[in-house]
């Protein structure tokens, strides 16, 4: 048989429990948050960050490229110009974009993994997800290629 709590040990329990269950709430909080942070749709963040100049789908066709000084190829094609392969790196490092790479031409493109990082922050924790972010639109231009 459980004894029963009786009334003056009711506020002792609650005033052991709330910060208990708070501390709780706070790490299950910070979990979630920090797994989160690792995942991101690479679809959103190519529309948000990359659809003015590259077109909604990648086709070079943007609402800015008329005030551009170079033509845009189609990133659904990335494939074809590489042989049939996916340039994972090349693309990352150019989304990156704080690695000057002399192939992509002029550095108009902004540098997103500077970006990324002025909006995150600049922490390892930051860094993971500003490579996180960078992945995620990789992968959605890997999703998107056209092949014959």
């Amino acid at each position: 048989m459980t004894p029963a709590i009786d009334k003056m040990s009711e506020p002792k329990i609650r005033s052991i429990m709330t910060p208990f269950l708070a501390a709780v709430a706070l790490i299950f909080s910070a979990i979630s948050t920090n797994a989160a942070a690792q995942s991101y749709d690479g679809a959103e963040l190519y529309a948000l960050n990359c659809s003015n100049c590259h077109g909604i789908y990648g086709e070079g066709d943007g609402i800015l490229t008329p005030d551009l000084s170079v033509v845009l190829l189609d990133l659904r094609y990335l494939n074809d110009r590489n042989g049939g392969t996916f340039p994972k790196t090349f693309v990352i490092n150019i989304i990156d974009g704080r690695e000057v790479r002399a192939a992509h031409g002029p550095t108009g493109m902004p540098v997103w993994g500077a970006e990324f990082s002025r909006s995150e922050g600049f922490s390892d924790d930051a860094q993971e997800r500003v490579s996180a972010k960078i992945m995620a639109i990789s992968d959605f231009l890997e999703r998107i290629q056209i092949t014959d």
